[in-house]
């Protein structure tokens, strides 16, 4: 799978669960080092693999675009973007909350689609995500 069709997908999916205008997203999204961007956001090493920026579009570390994890962070910050486009007037807590919200709801339906034996939660991608990081 391609960037490109991924972000297409998930596009789809963003315009069947929520009420955003995905003719909307006019963000890039790019795929940078991880350190680059724990270094802008925390001045140094964090867990932190992506982030939204309204200068920069989405940025997002390297990895396997077909790990449903990985495809549902890009959805937290693709949510943020649309948040941003459609000016939001709410506090950073509950546009948290949403985008986590969302990134559960297509990690559980990722899971009944493949008949995984697990069900994919925020909990299960973070730990893996953590292994990963050092």
């Amino acid at each position: 799978m391609t960037l490109s069709n991924l972000i297409f997908i998930l596009l789809i999916w963003i315009s069947n669960n929520t009420d955003y205008q995905i003719s909307k997203f006019d963000y890039s999204v790019n795929v940078i080092d991880k350190q680059i961007i724990q270094e802008r956001v925390c001045n140094g090493k964090c867990p932190i693999i992506a982030y939204f920026d309204p200068n920069y579009g989405v940025l997002i570390a390297k990895g396997n675009l077909e790990d449903p994890c990985y495809q549902s962070i890009l959805l937290h910050e693709m949510i943020h973007a649309f948040q941003f486009t459609s000016n939001k007037n709410i506090e950073n807590a509950f546009k948290e909350m949403e985008a986590y919200s969302l990134q559960n709801l297509y990690l559980n339906q990722t899971s009944e689609r493949k008949n995984l034996l697990r069900t994919l939660n925020l909990k299960s991608c973070r730990s893996k995500q953590h292994n990963t990081l050092f």
